[in-house]
């Protein structure tokens, strides 16, 4: 599928095609795309005030147009500042019209999770899940693989490992280079305590982000993944630490350093924040705290006076975690 098909099945259809490279790889020739309607083009150029006119005026003249309530409700879900309660009316009013919509099941389950609704976006899901991704029907397809990625997450969440891990399979057999779930597996590893499986995962993750990355990022947990190759790199590197390898630490947490600083340096000109979308959310910024393992790694290896000028300038900083600060603060301390 070659890029203008993708954008119009991400915008026709609602869903980016996150798999699509290895989703379309397997499947047989489709006919050209038609181009995009208006109101596509217009969410392509992501003029969502227009767009949201444009749809609003088709709701106005067909109040059961499902297609358009989808559409308004994922405008909703994208635009900077947009209203997810509002989303969740569109798609709840487009589900009572057409309630096995692939698109729309999917994009139900994403606003529930943003509005803290676990149960409602799992049984969205799971509904995908039954429904199962059907024949020839490349969009429903999508929706299947990406609700099992979703639905994986939830399970991990709730500490059903079993379940993920099966879900995570799945998604392996469509997209054998899916980044996202080798990184999950490193981190669940991780917590389990199988360090040297743990190790081999971050490894693998950082192969694959080499070789993947997903058309667009709205279907998958932004705030999750925003950071992944700075996440992985902390965490290969903090259990590289643990087992006396420092200087292999200290080579993939230089740069995130660097990272760290730029980060801490623009905090002190503090500037009014974008709007974000409701899909952003907070991200998951604890390779914030490397600098703290990278002195530990440097005063491993005989490099103290190294060590307490990166511990003095961290926990100076508005950067990482409070605990992590504390850490270093004493570290500084303890390397006098």
């Amino acid at each position: 599928m070659n890029g203008t098909a993708i954008a119009r099945w991400s915008t026709r259809g609602i869903l980016a095609a996150a798999a699509a490279a290895s989703l379309v790889a397997s499947a047989p020739a489709a006919p050209p795309a038609p181009q995009p309607t208006e109101g596509e083009q217009l969410i392509i150029r992501q003029d969502w005030d227009a767009a949201e006119k444009h749809y609003y005026d088709r709701i106005k003249a067909n109040p059961e147009d499902a297609e358009a309530l989808r559409k308004l409700g994922f405008i909703e879900l994208r635009r900077p500042g947009g209203d997810a309660v509002r989303a969740a009316k569109y798609l709840e009013k487009a589900r009572s019209l057409e309630p096995d919509n692939p698109v729309g099941l999917f994009l139900l389950g994403r606003t529930y999770e943003v509005l803290d609704k676990k149960d409602l976006a799992l049984r969205a899901y799971d509904r995908l899940l039954e429904m199962g991704p059907g024949r020839d029907d490349p969009q429903r397809a999508t929706a299947v693989h990406l609700a099992r990625f979703a639905r994986a997450i939830a399970a991990l969440e709730r500490g059903e490992t079993d379940r993920a891990q099966q879900l995570f399979d799945e998604v392996l057999r469509r997209e054998k280079k899916h980044g996202y779930v080798y990184y999950e597996r490193a981190m669940l590893a991780a917590r389990e305590g199988r360090t040297d499986e743990a190790i081999a995962l971050y490894e693998k993750t950082l192969e694959m982000l080499n070789r993947w990355a997903p058309t667009e990022a709205w279907p998958y947990p932004q705030a999750r993944y925003a950071y992944i190759r700075e996440n992985t790199k902390y965490d290969l590197a903090r259990l590289l630490i643990e087992r006396g390898e420092n200087t292999r630490a200290i080579t993939l947490l230089e740069p995130i350093v660097q990272t760290v600083r730029l980060r801490a340096d623009s905090r002190r000109r503090p500037v009014a924040p974008a709007p974000k979308s409701p899909l952003e959310g907070k991200p998951d910024v604890r390779f914030e705290n490397a600098p703290l393992f990278y002195a530990k790694a440097l005063a491993a290896e005989g490099r103290t006076k190294e060590a307490r000028a990166v511990l003095k300038d961290f926990y100076r900083s508005r950067v990482g975690d409070d605990w992590a600060r504390d850490e270093a603060r004493r570290l500084y301390k303890e390397l006098r």
